[in-house]
């Protein structure tokens, strides 16, 4: 008995240790802007190398669906690549990493808890700087929301880029919290969590982040969504010109607008049918069509926009197939929600912004991964007519 214990206590030592330092990368890996480098794109790419180093010494095998995909991209991106030298750019690659993080993070099923708690701790910070911003000065982890008017209000966004960024990081959140309710294996811990990060996402002041929240109340609180909705009504109509500087700020959507005149200068006006076929190689224009823009900015803000120009038509065909079968699976599952919630996301979201070169959104897509795998495999459907018939 002795023994028992003295060999068991090293082992929980072990784990533990092991869970707390797995949940301090995916922290690291969810800060965009935290240092002067990109620790969190360095720090995916070491965990795939891992990852894949463990698959390899357990003589496991990448599920074939999904190295398909990664083939699949790599030999798109990689024909884009090549045949814009010496105007292509290594970042379009990325994506790459960011897709082999989620396939081979899919497969553990641990990881989910690990993401959960390692992405409250950062939601937790990001309030914190929020708070601290109204009490000792502004600080670089929120926004002054002075483009829409309103710089007495500080958004909340953590150690990330963009408030938008952050947003996606608490859906994110959310969809493991509504998993874990699902599956019976919530605590008074997880309730309070989830207020806090309520929290979190009403001081980001982001439209498409709330939107996404009430697409979350509609399937899983349809009562708070109606009064909410009624209640909403009567606030707007209170409150009319304040909400409309914060959500139907006209002058943030023809900025929008602007942002992508550089865009539709070098795609629909300077590009040959090789172009339009396999893209730029580049997820900026070029800084001589830039320039002669309203902003002289070559940044794409608009994920359908930057899919097509980096990788053409062939790529964001590939994407668009992608979205919709990784849907219909989740749809086929009878997971309506998740099928609604990707789709969203991944489609309409998009034409509002983009994150394909950041690492949040390659989190939330190994969370939609992760709760995919841990449902039970589709049971055969009976033919529509026996045999006998």
């Amino acid at each position: 008995m002795i023994l028992e214990n003295s060999t068991s206590i090293p082992v929980w030592v072990v784990r533990n240790f092991s869970r707390a330092g797995l949940t301090l990368v995916l922290f690291l890996v969810s800060c965009t802007q935290l240092v002067s480098f990109q620790l969190d794109k360095a720090l995916m790419t070491l965990l795939v190398g891992a990852l894949l180093f463990h698959f390899f010494f357990l003589g496991r095998r990448v599920p074939l669906n999904s190295f398909y995909v990664l083939i699949l991209s790599l030999g798109l991106i990689l024909i884009s690549y090549l045949l814009n030298l010496p105007m292509s750019s290594l970042i379009i690659f990325f994506p790459i990493i960011g897709l082999a993080f989620m396939t081979l993070i899919a497969e553990e099923d641990g990881f989910l808890d690990l993401i959960y708690w390692a992405l409250f701790i950062h939601i937790v910070l990001g309030i914190f700087f929020v708070i601290s911003s109204y009490v000792s000065g502004m600080n670089s982890f929120v926004h002054p929301m002075y483009d829409k008017g309103l710089p007495f209000l500080h958004a909340a966004k953590g150690f990330t880029t963009t408030v938008q960024t952050f947003g996606t990081l608490i859906i994110a959140w959310f969809l493991i919290y509504y998993w874990r309710k699902d599956e019976s294996k919530l605590g008074l811990m997880d309730k309070l969590a989830y207020l806090i990060v309520f929290l979190g996402l009403v001081l980001t002041f982001n439209r498409n982040s709330l939107l996404i929240y009430y697409i979350i109340l509609f399937f899983k609180h349809k009562r708070i969504f109606w009064v909410s909705v009624i209640a909403g009504l009567g606030f707007f109509i209170y409150f009319f010109e304040f909400i409309n500087k914060l959500i139907f700020n006209l002058s943030t959507l023809t900025s929008r607008s602007d942002l992508l005149q550089a865009f539709r200068i070098a795609f629909f006006e300077q590009t040959d049918w090789l172009g339009y076929l396999i893209g730029h190689g580049n997820n900026i224009v070029d800084e001589s069509i830039a320039k002669g823009t309203y902003y002289s900015t070559g940044y794409i803000e608009n994920g359908t926009s930057v899919l097509l120009y980096t990788y053409g038509f062939m790529g964001y065909f590939f994407y668009l197939i992608s979205v919709f079968v990784f849907s219909i699976l989740f749809w086929m599952k009878g997971k309506a929600f998740y099928a609604t919630l990707l789709f969203y996301i991944f489609i309409i979201a998009q034409q509002f912004t983009h994150e394909f070169y950041s690492t949040t959104i390659y989190i939330l897509l190994a969370v939609f991964l992760l709760i995919f795998n841990k449902f039970t495999k589709l049971e055969r459907k009976a033919h529509l007519f026996s045999p006998a018939e």
